[in-house]
C-alpha cells in the first residue's frame, strides 16, 4: 500500500490476500518505509476501511479485518477456527472456535464490555447500552447515528433536540488582509497581501471586560503584519516583515487554545488567500465548500483546532452597514484606493484619482457619497503605509465589534446560544436555536433517503432506458419501481433483470464507474472519492461473483445511451413520453425559482389600463397561515384511476399525492410545474405536456390550437 504526501491513498494492492501490507510513504520525491499506519496518522488505522479509529471497540462494525468475538483488528482477522475448540463463554454468551481469540477477549476486557444477546444474537457494547439511564440491550433496537439514541428502524428518525453544554474556553479571532495587484501573470492580476490587521479576544474578555494577562487572548489583543511600519495607528504589537501572510499564518499556527477566525466576505477572498498559503506548507485543512466558496476551513495541531470562518454567512451585509445597524460606537468604514497600493507608492506623497477608488464599480448611493467626500479631500496628501494601517485596524475594529453585539443579542434570545462557537451561517444558528429551545423529542421526522416507499435509488436515464427496453424485445424487466424492488444476486443489487432470460442488465453512468471511453485517464478521481482503477476493479469482483452464479449480464454505458438515442427516433419518442409510475419523491412537491414573464412588452393605446399577474413567493404566507406536518407520515400505496373533478373528490385532507393530471384547456397563468427535456433540465409550467416537449425550445406560433387529447396533455405532478 501506498500513501502520498498529505495522507491521501495512491494504490492499494491485494489488501485481502497478504498477511503482512508493507506500507512506503512518498515524501519529497522518496519512498520510505512505515512500520505503522498509526505513526503517519497519530491514532490507529485501518487498512482495510482506509480510516482511523480512536477505540477498537468502536470501529465498524462492517469492516472485513475485525474479529467481533475478540475485537483485535487486522489483515489476520476475523480470527480463523482451529481444530477441535469450541468454547461457549459464560460470562459474554459469545461461542468461540479459536483458543486465542477466546484467551485475547478475556485478557483485555472485552467480555466485560461485549456481550452476545441469547435471544437474537446481536453482539452489543456495555458501555452504550446502559450509558445515560439506559438499562441494557433490547431486541430490534439499534443506536441511531442520526437520532443519538436507540430505537427500533421501522419507527423512523427524528431530528434530536439540543441540550446546553459546557464549553471549553475558546479565543475569538478577527482579521483582514489588503492586497497589491500590481503583478500580472497570465492576464490576471495577483492579489499578494501587504498589509494583515488581527483582533482577539475571548468569551471571559467580553463578559468581564478587556484584560491584558488573558491566557486564552495571548499577550497582544491587536496586532498587524505588514511590509512598512506605520506611526499613526495604535496597536499593541507591529511585526514588519517582507512577507506578511507567510507571517500571519506561522503565527496562528502557534496557538495554544481553540480559536474561531472570522473574515468579512473571506470565503471569497482572505480565506482562499491564507488555504493557498496553509496548502504550500503542506497542509490539506478540512473545508466545507460549495464550488469556490468556503463556508468553513479547520486546521488541527497537535493543541488545538483552527477554524476560519466567514462572518458575512452570519451577518449577511457590507462592513460598512454593520455600523449603523448594530448602533457601533466605532468609526465608519472609510474610502480606499485599493488601485493605489502599490510598491512604489510607499513613502511617498500621492494623490490617488477616482480610478484608483474603483469608484465606477460603486453602486449610486455609495457613488454620490463617495463624489461628496472626493470633492472636499482630493488635494488631501496621501500616504500609503499610514493609511493602509488605518483602514485595515479599522475593519477589524468594526468587525469584532458587530460580532460581539451579534453574540450578546442571540444569546439574549436563544437561551445562551454561543453563535460564533457554534454556528456557520445564520440558518444553522436559526435551526439550533429552534431544536435548544422549541423542539420537542419525537417530533419532526427526518425523511428516509430513499422515501417512504421501500424503494432503490435508480436514475432517470436507466429507467428510461429499461422501459424502452421493456417494450423493444417484448420482455418484462424489473427494476427498483417494480413490486419487489431491484432483483438481487448473491448481496448485490441488478438495474434491470429479466427472470425468463436469467438475465440482469446494468446501467453504468460513466462518471460513476470511470467509462474506459470517456475516462482515459486510470488515476482520475471519480465524484464518488475513487480513482477510476480501483472503481473499475470494484465493478469487475461484483460482476465476477453475480456471473459465477451463473447469471447472465449486460452492460449499457451512458454515452452508448446517448449515441443510440441520436440514431433511433422511435427510442427517443419513447424517453420523451415516459410516465413516472414510481414512488412518489418528496422533493418533486416543492419547486421553486419560477421566472416566466408571459409579455415582455406592451404598448398601450390611449385610454388603455394594464395591469399585471404575479405569483409572489410563497414562503412568508406559508410560514404564516399553513400547518406543518410532525412526526412521520402514513404512506398509502396504490396506482388506480381516481378521477377526481372537483375538491371533494379528493378525501385526503392534507397529503402530499403523487398523480396524473389534465390541466385545462384554458387558464390566465398556469400554475402546476413540470420538468421537461433529455435530462428533466427544464421546468415548465405547461397546460400540454406533448406540446412541451414538442417544442423544446419554446416556440410562439398565432393562430395556434393544440390538438392532444387528456392521456398526451396530462403529466404526472406531485402536490
Amino acid at each position: 500500500m501506498m500513501l502520498l504526501n498529505g495522507f491521501h491513498e495512491w494504490s492499494t494492492i491485494g489488501i485481502t490476500s497478504i498477511l503482512t501490507p508493507i506500507l512506503i510513504y512518498y515524501n519529497n520525491d522518496h519512498f520510505d518505509g512505515v512500520r505503522r499506519a498509526s505513526d503517519l496518522f497519530k491514532q490507529p488505522y485501518c487498512l482495510s476501511c482506509e480510516s482511523v479509529y480512536n477505540r477498537r471497540q468502536n470501529h465498524s462494525t462492517n469492516c472485513q479485518s475485525r474479529c467481533l468475538n475478540c475485537y483485535r483488528i487486522g489483515p489476520r482477522f476475523p480470527c480463523s477456527p482451529s481444530d477441535n475448540f469450541s468454547k461457549l463463554c459464560d460470562g459474554c454468551e459469545k461461542e468461540f472456535n479459536n483458543e486465542n481469540c477466546y484467551n485475547s477477549h478475556l485478557n483485555s476486557n472485552i467480555c466485560k464490555n461485549s456481550k452476545k444477546c441469547t435471544k437474537c444474537g446481536v453482539i452489543w457494547n456495555v458501555h452504550k447500552n446502559t450509558n445515560n439511564g439506559r438499562k441494557g440491550h433490547e431486541c430490534s433496537e439499534n443506536f441511531c447515528i442520526r437520532c443519538k439514541v436507540f430505537h427500533n428502524p421501522k419507527r423512523g428518525c427524528y431530528i434530536a433536540p439540543l441540550t446546553p453544554k459546557e464549553q471549553n474556553p475558546y479565543r475569538i479571532l478577527v482579521f483582514d488582509l489588503e492586497t497589491m495587484q500590481h503583478r500580472i501573470v497570465d492576464q490576471k492580476r495577483i492579489h499578494e497581501p501587504n498589509f494583515i490587521a488581527v483582533k482577539v479576544t475571548c468569551p471571559s474578555c467580553i463578559q468581564n471586560g478587556v484584560t491584558t494577562d488573558c491566557n486564552i487572548c495571548g499577550k497582544f489583543k491587536s496586532l498587524t503584519f505588514s511590509i512598512k511600519p506605520f506611526r499613526n495607528t495604535t496597536v499593541d504589537k507591529q511585526n514588519v516583515t517582507l512577507y506578511p501572510l507567510t507571517d500571519f499564518v506561522n503565527w496562528i499556527l502557534t496557538l495554544e487554545n481553540d480559536t474561531v477566525v472570522f473574515s468579512h466576505f473571506g470565503g471569497r477572498f482572505d480565506m482562499v488567500i491564507v488555504f493557498r498559503a496553509l496548502f504550500l506548507r503542506g497542509m490539506t485543512p478540512e473545508m466545507i465548500k460549495k464550488g469556490n466558496k468556503m463556508y468553513e476551513m479547520k486546521v488541527r495541531n497537535k493543541k488545538c483546532t483552527i477554524i476560519f470562518r466567514d462572518s458575512f454567512n452570519l451577518i449577511p451585509m457590507s462592513l460598512a452597514a454593520l455600523v449603523p445597524a448594530f448602533a457601533l460606537t466605532v468609526q465608519d468604514k472609510p474610502f480606499f484606493p485599493h488601485m493605489a497600493n502599490r510598491p512604489e507608492n510607499y513613502e511617498k506623497e500621492i494623490y490617488p484619482t477616482k480610478q484608483d477608488y474603483l469608484a465606477e464599480g460603486m453602486m449610486p448611493e455609495k457613488r454620490i457619497q463617495f463624489d461628496k467626500w472626493f470633492e472636499a479631500n482630493q488635494n488631501k496628501p496621501f500616504l500609503l503605509e499610514e493609511q493602509l494601517a488605518a483602514y485595515c485596524v479599522n475593519d477589524v475594529e468594526i468587525l469584532l465589534a458587530a460580532l460581539i453585539t451579534f453574540r450578546k443579542d442571540f444569546m439574549d434570545i436563544s437561551n445562551g446560544l454561543d453563535v460564533l462557537r457554534e454556528a456557520m451561517t445564520i440558518a444553522s444558528a436559526c435551526i439550533k436555536h429552534f431544536r435548544l429551545n422549541h423542539l420537542k423529542p419525537n417530533h419532526l421526522g427526518i425523511v428516509p433517503e430513499r422515501g417512504y416507499d421501500n424503494v432503490d435509488n435508480q436514475s432517470i436515464l436507466a429507467l428510461k432506458f429499461l422501459n424502452w427496453y421493456s417494450e423493444k424485445h417484448n420482455v418484462i424487466v424489473r427494476t427498483a419501481h417494480s413490486k419487489d424492488g431491484e432483483k438481487r444476486i448473491a448481496n448485490y443489487r441488478l438495474d434491470g433483470w429479466i427472470e425468463e432470460e436469467n438475465l440482469g442488465i446494468e446501467i453504468n453512468g460513466c462518471c460513476w464507474h470511470g467509462c474506459r471511453k470517456c475516462y482515459k485517464d486510470k488515476n482520475m478521481l471519480l465524484p464518488n472519492g475513487k480513482t477510476v482503477e480501483n472503481q473499475r476493479e470494484l465493478d469487475k469482483k461484483r460482476l465476477d461473483i453475480i456471473r459465477s452464479l451463473g447469471v447472465n449480464i449486460k452492460i449499457y454505458w451512458e454515452c452508448d445511451i446517448r449515441k443510440m438515442l441520436l440514431k433511433d427516433i422511435e427510442m427517443r419518442r419513447k424517453f420523451k413520453t415516459y410516465r413516472d409510475d414510481g414512488p412518489i419523491n418528496l422533493r418533486s412537491a416543492f419547486y421553486g425559482g419560477r421566472t416566466g414573464p408571459l409579455k415582455l412588452f406592451h404598448s398601450i393605446e390611449p385610454e388603455q389600463k394594464i395591469s399585471y399577474y404575479d405569483v409572489t413567493s410563497l414562503y412568508p404566507y406559508v410560514n404564516v397561515t399553513t400547518r406543518y406536518p410532525i412526526g412521520h407520515p402514513r404512506v398509502h400505496i396504490f396506482n388506480k384511476n381516481v378521477n377526481w373533478n372537483k375538491p371533494e373528490d379528493n378525501t385526503y385532507e392534507i397529503a402530499i399525492l403523487k398523480v396524473f393530471v389534465v390541466p385545462p384547456r384554458q387558464i390566465d397563468i398556469p400554475v402546476l410545474p413540470m420538468k421537461l427535456g433529455d435530462d428533466d433540465e427544464r421546468l415548465l409550467f405547461p397546460l400540454c405536456s406533448t406540446c412541451a416537449r414538442e417544442n423544446p425550445r419554446g416556440d410562439v406560433k398565432e393562430n395556434y390550437s393544440c390538438q392532444h387529447n387528456d392521456d398526451q396533455r396530462g403529466g404526472v405532478f406531485g402536490n
